[in-house]
């Protein structure tokens, strides 16, 4: 792998250096991105899952049933199928969402409300002089989305480190 959120050294031994115990102690990494980069380690070794040489893997969200990959920029097409049913049967997830390491609030919207269709997104400048995004989406999507107004805007704020008030209408 081309990038992962920690070490390679310490992903493989389980021994973390103080940067990764640190990253570890504040939760910006979990014991499951751990565990999982690990296992993706593991797996590009073998003859069927050499591809993953070739991709980065920044951050994994485990939301319940839902497991939201961050992945480097154009490495969604280079993910095969078997690696999407090995990593749903190995950590019974039954929902994968696939999304770039972005800064653009649009990007990570979109990926988590796929197939369904962002209307617009519009910057909202602050008094402050802080930027805040609005995104809106359809009111008869809203029961078909995996996940409810508040975890969109707190996901896209941990995707890309913005801001975003979600509307439905």
């Amino acid at each position: 792998m081309k990038n992962l959120p920690a070490c390679k050294t310490c992903v493989n031994s389980g021994f973390y250096c103080n940067s990764c115990q640190a990253k570890l102690d504040a939760g910006v990494l979990t014991q499951f991105e751990l565990d999982l980069a690990k296992d993706l380690l593991k797996l590009e070794e073998s003859e069927n899952f050499g591809f993953l040489r070739d991709i980065s893997f920044y951050k994994a969200i485990d939301f319940d049933d839902v497991v939201i990959f961050v992945i480097g920029k154009r490495d969604k097409i280079k993910i095969k199928q078997n690696l999407i049913d090995w990593i749903k049967e190995t950590y019974e997830i039954d929902e994968l969402i696939f999304t770039e390491q972005t800064k653009n609030p649009r990007s990570a919207l979109e990926s988590l409300i796929s197939p369904y269709k962002l209307i617009s997104l519009n910057e909202i400048f602050l008094a402050t002089g802080d930027i805040e995004f609005k995104g809106v989406l359809n009111k008869n999507d809203q029961d078909l989305l995996l996940f409810t107004q508040e975890e969109l805007e707190a996901l896209v704020l941990e995707l890309s480190g913005n801001v975003i008030r979600i509307e439905f209408i």
